[in-house]
């Protein structure tokens, strides 16, 4: 029997959790949302406990507010954030690794504003990384790419080309990196759309239209029969799009409350996890198939478990699932058999993660405010060390093991 500790951190607040990338054989690159938009590190041995004042590498006060989570690549973290009474100002913002310097800061004028409040997204969209450039959104629909020195290389402003958002909260939907292209999501009450960017250049590779409706979540980038495929989950549906010229392939229509977590997939299993605030409405559906597969490719629906702001988490042949008041779910990928449930201890609006000890460790943040000044905010992990976003700060966490809660629950019953 496998029992893995689920771990609670409450050390900070809202939105999710991001681990590590493995980029050219090394652990060092965490280059964007949930990291590879699947919430599982490379790193081992991460710390277990944490204190504000304990253990921390280096702390460096941050301009303006930003939501997005910190992305790393190799020595060197990238940030964004906003600033002004109608969020006007636009920063973005570069820290060492190592010690925490400031490398650089941009700051821009927002193309679209909206009135600050506690209820709208403040720079939610997390950027991007690759070896070449740091690729940027706002909810302004203000897009960039610069390169690692902070060089500008190229900017959009989505809302003058395609119409001003219509958004009571703002737009919270983190860009992916495809082999060409950065793939942004736009879904609001007005035009909304999929579009692909050439990353070398700014101009549009393709552009698909979407029906009309506000959503927060990510796109996902999977292989599917060596085809490279966009999954989006918003809208009352999730649909499979060809990254090489946004051809939507297939799509699951009749699902409710889909609009805020990402999808999860399991390219071994071909499977993609979609979360919903609903009952009866977080899905498991096969890859492949064609037009509308309701019908024929929908493998389970969960009874129970509901993923109101988390994103779902696919790990070993389970997949959890959190929903806002704090209960966690594990259901086996293959049937949506539910294998247990835990009580986390506050409401999480943070998306598990998946790392390595010396056995398996799920981590979730309940939303709790014991740390100083912590808001809504990501962190990101490399190597040992975790990167921890609040509103006004990042710290730097690493070394030795630290940790708030720890519960031992049966994970794998069936083993």
């Amino acid at each position: 029997m496998n029992l893995p500790l689920i771990l609670l951190l409450i050390f900070s607040s809202i939105p999710p959790v991001s681990p590590i990338m493995k980029a050219n054989g090394k652990a060092d690159v965490w280059p964007g949302f949930r990291g590879a938009g699947d919430s599982h590190t490379v790193a081992r041995e991460l710390p277990l406990e944490w204190a504000d004042d304990k253990n921390v590498a280096w702390n460096v006060a941050l301009p303006g507010y930003g939501q997005s989570s910190p992305i790393v690549w190799r020595d060197k973290i990238f940030l964004t954030a906003v600033e002004g009474a109608n969020k006007e100002k636009l920063l973005v913002f570069s820290h060492d690794l190592k010690g925490g310097r400031q490398l650089w800061v941009k700051e821009y004028p927002a193309t679209f504003t909206m009135k600050d409040a506690n209820t709208v997204s403040k720079a939610a969209p997390t950027p991007a990384v690759d070896e070449r450039r740091v690729y940027v959104f706002f909810e302004s629909g203000d897009l960039f790419a610069f390169d690692h020195k902070g060089n500008p290389q190229w900017r959009r402003k989505l809302a003058e080309e395609y119409g001003a958002y219509k958004t009571n909260h703002g737009l919270g939907s983190s860009i992916a990196l495809a082999d060409k292209a950065v793939i942004a999501l736009v879904a609001h009450g007005g035009p909304s759309y999929l579009l692909a960017i050439d990353k070398q250049t700014g101009k549009n590779l393709w552009k698909s239209d979407l029906k009309s409706g506000g959503g927060w979540s990510s796109p996902v980038i999977t292989t599917y029969q060596n085809k490279r495929q966009i999954l989006v989950s918003v809208g009352g549906g999730v649909a499979a799009y060809d990254a090489s010229n946004g051809e939507r392939l297939w799509s699951v229509d009749g699902l409710k409350g889909n609009n805020i977590p990402s999808p999860s997939v399991d390219p071994e299993q071909s499977v993609v996890v979609a979360g919903s605030s609903d009952k009866g409405m977080n899905v498991a559906v096969k890859l492949g198939g064609a037009g509308d597969v309701t019908a024929s490719h929908v493998l389970w629906r969960a009874e129970e478990a509901t993923a109101n702001f988390c994103s779902p988490l696919i790990h070993q042949g389970h997949v959890y699932f959190v929903n806002k008041v704090g209960v966690a779910f594990c259901l086996d990928l293959k049937t949506g058999e539910e294998r247990w449930r835990a009580r986390l201890g506050g409401e999480v609006w943070a998306s598990p993660l998946a790392a390595r000890r010396r056995r398996p460790h799920l981590f979730f943040r309940p939303r709790r405010q014991d740390l100083r000044d912590a808001r809504r905010g990501e962190d990101g992990t490399t190597g040992g060390e975790r990167i921890i976003r609040s509103r006004a700060r990042i710290r730097r966490r690493g070394g030795g093991s630290r940790a708030v809660a720890a519960l031992r629950t049966k994970a794998n019953q069936a083993q």
